[in-house]
């Protein structure tokens, strides 16, 4: 809980093959919400509203990709957790994407825990691996796989928003250039009367609902024409309860958008630094996932199939 912020920590592990069940995206809504158009941003909402900021914040990176084009964007969290003064807890996080020609991109994550994670795409193949390991290659296993990781690396945007926004006033500075283009300027101070946190719905996330901004500074920037972000930075001191203790979580984000419309040249990994990829039998996966609790795991055999 107190290192949530970091959402690349919460990639799942590495998916290692393939499988010739139908992908979930051919059987259309049976098990998918269908992705709705997103709505256009208005600056000048967004430049006096926290919740129509919060909306231009929490596009996926797609939306960015697509507004902008090839491009280079940095996301840095810091994360520190203190009881009366005294240090509980701190993590610190970078994200870094390039992005190439025809969907290609390369992505790394990192942070002070020594983990990290790393992804490219190019050719239409992908190659993934964790930290300090070797990499692990094998097509998408849907359409839309490479652009939901990617979307992964951008997410902590998103995330720090939406913990600090109950505390945000926003100030509209007006026209700026970031990296060549026109963009809006805001900026987020503390309000006097922060609102109050919204219901979670998750257990492991009650903890938000009785929060406090303690402290908010920053600024954001937003594409004129598109309303994407082109930069952010945010600090704020969270204040929250737990097992009858009161802690202090300082956060801080510092995000970047540039080379706007300069295509990285992304190239695959050396043949040496790859690995050969099992392939994945995804309805014993299936099953064991529904029948968590109930019964067994089922094992595999040799080949990676049912035994």
């Amino acid at each position: 809980m107190l290192r949530g912020l970091a959402s690349l920590a919460l990639i799942p592990a590495l998916a290692c093959g393939r499988t010739s069940a139908v992908p979930d995206e051919r059987l259309g809504d049976l098990v998918m919400e269908p992705r709705r158009a997103e709505e256009a941003i208005d600056l000048d909402r967004a430049a006096r509203d926290p919740a129509a900021l919060g909306r231009a914040l929490s596009r996926p990176h797609r939306s960015v990709l697509a507004a902008l084009g090839p491009h280079t964007a940095r996301v840095a969290t810091r994360n520190a957790v203190v009881e009366n003064g005294k240090p509980v807890s701190a993590l610190d996080d970078q994200a870094e994407l390039e992005l190439g020609e025809h969907g290609a991109f390369h992505a790394v994550y990192t942070n002070s825990a020594d983990y990290g994670r790393e992804a490219i795409f190019t050719g239409g193949t992908l190659y993934l691996r964790p930290r300090y390991q070797r990499w692990h290659e094998r097509a998408p296993e849907s359409p839309d796989e490479p652009d939901a990781l990617r979307d992964r690396y951008f997410e902590a945007i998103a995330a720090t928003w939406d913990l600090l926004a109950p505390g945000a006033e926003l100030i509209d500075r007006g026209a700026v250039q970031v990296a060549g283009r026109p963009g809006r300027k805001i900026e987020v101070v503390r309000a006097p009367s922060p609102a109050a946190p919204p219901a979670e719905h998750l257990a492991q996330r009650t903890w938000r609902e009785q929060r406090t901004i303690d402290e908010l500074s920053g600024e954001v920037v937003l594409d004129a024409e598109h309303g994407v972000p082109l930069a952010v930075k945010l600090a704020g001191t969270v204040g929250f309860s737990r097992d009858g203790r009161r802690f202090a979580m300082k956060v801080g984000l510092d995000a970047a958008i540039t080379r706007i419309g300069t295509a990285a040249a992304i190239a695959a990994p050396p043949r040496a630094e790859v690995v050969a990829t099992p392939e994945r039998a995804r309805e014993v996966d299936d099953r064991d996932f529904l029948l968590q609790g109930i019964a067994p795991p089922q094992h595999r055999g040799a080949d990676g199939g049912k035994p």
